[in-house]
């Protein structure tokens, strides 16, 4: 489901391209965009990844907030053979985590928390051994809390609905892997205790505090917290590989660390409304985007990255790459930006297979080279 298993200003207006990349060839809603030459290379890398079989799914691409590349490949439904579109929607898996960690820089903007808060604060019948334990070590996988994904007892319960209390109850007896803030572990744990946090401090559900403060306000209309069965075509259904599906999940079991549906189009909405300030001053954010702790070679997703944020990787690219992916049974997931180029790229697919990574990276390497000597 995760990275730690073996097995994450409205736009009304199509803004200006910069002048390399041509005229829109289609509308969003329709067919998809593909503009100019540099939408033209990367509908041909994708195009070629799709007809191989080695892709399904949607992607957008956009430098200064104008739109390259919003497209789908592929099939959205095997079944009923409806295509993948702009439009469609996907499990994002661990991408979710963008969100809850958003979440909770919202809720210490408007002092109803601050990240150094004790986790024991939030949580009744604190385990003595989390007394030490900060929502700072919780956003950054530092707690060391176990990851209830990686218990034995997971995979037997992955179709049950669970509450966020019973999720807390599976790992609050198990001792600690590392004493708190001494190193980097990918940990899902941390941000179901984040959704109880959100839950205590905003006094509504966890769903609920996203979907009124940050998918309403952005108007992000096909993001939410997913159904356990949510029907085709408007929502795809996830593949492990082409004509094999996954067994039925109960959304409930991941929550505040991969429960989210969305489109390439709400993401990009979402990067924006990041990268412009609009949801959260520059200053809340900035922790978000900054590398807090180093994250070891064997545990991180990229070679590249160099540390972990706030709900974030943090990557060196030659310039900065923010990002986080997400898998989750049938789908694939990646979402980042580049600061400096101002260049974004989400990647959402319903075949397991998908390598998001080398997708995402070469996707944002053909796209930064369009227009030799910068960018407008």
């Amino acid at each position: 489901m995760f990275p730690a298993l073996a097995r994450p200003v409205l736009l009304g207006l199509i803004p200006l391209l910069p002048a390399c990349a041509g005229p829109l060839s289609s509308d969003v809603a329709a067919s998809g965009t593909v503009a100019g030459p540099a939408g033209e290379s990367l509908d041909a890398y994708l195009g070629t990844l799709a007809a191989a079989g080695r892709f399904t799914g949607s992607v957008l691409v956009a430098r200064n907030g104008a739109r390259l590349l919003s497209k789908g490949y592929g099939l959205a439904d095997e079944q009923s053979r409806s295509p993948d579109t702009p439009a469609t929607r996907y499990r994002i898996g661990s991408v979710t985590k963008q969100f809850t960690a958003a979440a909770i820089l919202l809720l210490q903007e408007r002092a109803r928390l601050g990240v150094r808060d004790a986790v024991c604060s939030y949580v009744p019948d604190c385990p003595p051994a989390w007394q030490g334990i900060t929502l700072h070590q919780l956003l950054t996988h530092s707690s060391g809390i176990p990851d209830y994904t990686n218990l034995p007892t997971f995979p037997a319960l992955i179709g049950t609905p669970a509450t966020e209390d019973e999720l807390i109850a599976r790992v609050k007896g198990l001792p600690l892997e590392f004493p708190p803030g001494t190193t980097w572990r990918y940990s899902n744990s941390g941000y179901i205790l984040l959704g109880r946090v959100i839950a205590a401090a905003s006094r509504q559900p966890y769903a609920d505090f996203l979907q009124q403060n940050v998918f309403d306000v952005l108007g992000m209309n096909d993001t939410g917290y997913d159904a356990n069965a949510p029907p085709p075509p408007r929502h795809a259904t996830g593949y492990l590989s082409p004509g094999v599906r996954p067994v039925l999940l109960d959304t409930s079991e991941f929550d505040a660390a991969g429960a989210l549906y969305s489109t390439v189009e709400d993401l990009f909405v979402w990067d924006e409304a990041l990268a412009s300030g609009r949801l959260l001053s520059r200053e809340a954010l900035e922790p978000a985007f900054t590398p807090q702790i180093p994250c070891p070679a064997v545990g991180c997703a990229l070679a590249t990255d160099v540390g972990y944020g706030y709900g974030w990787f943090v990557a060196d690219q030659g310039q900065r790459y923010v990002y986080h992916w997400g898998r989750i049974d049938g789908f694939r997931s990646s979402n980042g930006f580049y600061p400096r180029d101002r260049l974004d790229v989400v990647v959402l697919s319903n075949l397991e297979t998908t390598d998001v990574f080398g997708i995402s990276t070469e996707l944002g390497s053909r796209a930064a080279s369009c227009c030799p000597g910068g960018l407008p």
